[in-house]
């Protein structure tokens, strides 16, 4: 019980600080990003403190190993982003990284997605997106948006099928601290693509929602300023809550997936919601507990009932893993870090004080 409550706590004080900062910058005509009041419920069974602080440790080290071995050549951007999330040093993986960009590895004009996710990378390691390997990240993306608003599935500007170059332009200049260039037309194109069954698919071609792209959509419009009041965001939360299975996890067709569950946990805390209170909780389970079924004695996470490592199950469980512990969405933690107005606040202030343990304290020792 002392465990649950100060995750609740912790949940609730987490945002508390993002609404007083929030505050703040409406006061100065800055939009920061938005919250909803709605408190929150830590009635469901869920994972206690200490099993979130050792999944969080085990997933740190699995991928630390993996990551930081020489002949790693796989993709870096989400395991900085995790590490930069649970509070731990990416400086090595970072130079790794810049190497692979200058190379062309990993990055490419005719993939948005590369560019995108490269940008986040950047800023967990607090360098500039537009300088970082030599690229001009957030300049090329926002380059790339089309006249309807959409981003494009190409830095060239060119693609109109793939659903989530879009999402992942729109999150990742949130991240950056950029306004959203035509916000409304953004918000619009993604809207006439939601599907009529409330979910969203990955490419406008072809037919079928899918939960990890839904959830992502739902954290595409909580950064252009909606909340779980806008008609498409609960059309979104109304499909999820129809692909939830018996034992509260999520997955694809039926099938459990921890990177599904993964990106559940991240929209919920995105929107303020908490993805392991009553409302989310079935057959004794939840989105959090659906997808620690799935982390293994090494500490890495299966992407389901395989049960062997996956890196990307491992790093989207690490990322949904401190979204929930600390009560604040990843994305919104950088965009706090990006905003010059915060610089301009008094030196030891309430706010100062409050935004420098945002940025800076780890989520686990």
């Amino acid at each position: 019980m002392r465990c649950r409550l100060s995750l609740e706590k912790r949940f609730k004080e987490g945002r508390f600080v993002f609404k007083k900062l929030l505050s703040l910058l409406l006061v100065s005509c800055l939009v920061l990003f938005s919250m909803v009041t709605a408190p929150v419920s830590y009635a469901a069974p869920a994972a206690d403190e200490a099993e979130i602080e050792n999944a969080i440790a085990g997933a740190v080290r699995y991928l630390q190993k993996e990551m930081l071995a020489p002949d790693y050549e796989g993709v870096l951007d989400w395991a900085i982003l995790g590490f930069y999330a649970a509070g731990k040093d990416v400086e090595i993986l970072s130079r790794k990284r810049e190497a692979q960009i200058k190379n062309g590895e990993m990055i490419s004009e005719f993939k948005n997605t590369d560019y995108q996710r490269t940008i986040l990378a950047a800023l967990a390691a607090g360098k500039k997106p537009d300088e970082y390997g030599g690229r001009k990240l957030v300049a090329k993306v926002k380059a790339s948006q089309m006249v309807s608003g959409k981003f494009a599935d190409s830095v060239n500007g060119t693609g109109e099928r793939l659903v989530n170059a879009h999402i992942w332009g729109i999150i990742s200049l949130y991240a950056a601290g950029e306004d959203i260039p035509n916000a409304d037309k953004a918000l619009q194109w993604l809207v006439e693509h939601q599907n009529t069954d409330g979910g969203f698919g990955i490419d406008t071609e072809i037919q079928g929602s899918d939960v990890d792209i839904t959830a992502m959509a739902i954290i595409a419009m909580a950064c252009l300023g909606q909340d779980d009041r806008y008609p498409p965001v609960q059309r979104a939360l109304a499909y999820l809550k129809k692909q939830q299975n018996d034992d509260g996890s999520f997955g694809a067709w039926g099938t459990p997936a921890a990177e599904s569950c993964a990106q559940v946990v991240q929209a919920l805390v995105m929107l303020g919601l908490d993805p392991a209170g009553d409302e989310w909780s079935k057959g004794g389970g939840n989105p959090v507990t659906g997808m620690l079924k799935y982390r293994l004695k090494d500490g890495s996470f299966s992407h389901g009932s395989e049960l062997l490592p996956n890196d990307m199950a491992t790093v989207q469980a690490l990322l949904a893993l401190t979204d929930y512990y600390t009560g604040q969405s990843i994305y919104s933690r950088l965009r706090l870090a990006q905003r010059p107005v915060v610089n301009n606040l008094p030196a030891g202030s309430e706010t100062d004080t409050m935004t420098k343990a945002v940025r800076m304290k780890p989520v686990i020792d």
